[in-house]
């Protein structure tokens, strides 16, 4: 009965929080590639859903896609992973915002509040022991000298 109400705190919490970073970063690095790939198109949405100019449509798009590329890359390898799931999250806010919470219209909408969980998730938990994070800082602090 203790297996089943245990909770872990040791390996598999890292474990855990490496594959949710893989299964977010996914999420973040494909849908980077498909506005930098078609910064039009996604502009044409914003455009006619929030009735913002054309080129500056597509320069947001172009903004947008870059960083859910970076922010999904960085949290892939465990690098800046607090700050890239911070940023996350207000992508993902301002999507349900700019789609009105009704989660049945818009591309995917219904995907945004489960990844905007995984984003809390990761700017409580961190990069979790692999990830380039705890690698810096277990560099800093050997480094650092108590005065």
């Amino acid at each position: 009965m203790s297996l089943i109400f245990k909770t872990n705190t040791g390996s598999l919490v890292d474990i855990g929080v490496l594959i949710l970073r893989i299964g977010i970063s996914f999420g973040f690095i494909w849908a980077g590639i498909g506005k930098v790939s078609d910064p039009a198109g996604f502009g044409m949405m914003l455009q006619n859903m929030v009735g913002i100019q054309s080129e500056m449509a597509t320069n947001m798009a172009m903004l947008i896609g870059s960083l859910e590329l970076i922010s999904g890359i960085l949290i892939l390898l465990g690098l800046l992973t607090r700050p890239s799931a911070l940023f996350q999250i207000f992508v993902l806010i301002g999507a349900m915002v700019m789609f009105g919470f009704d989660f049945t219209a818009g591309p995917a909408i219904w995907k945004d509040p489960s990844m905007l969980g995984l984003a809390i998730m990761l700017v409580l938990f961190g990069s979790g022991k692999i990830g380039v994070d705890n690698i810096i800082a277990k560099r800093f602090n050997s480094s650092y000298k108590y005065k």
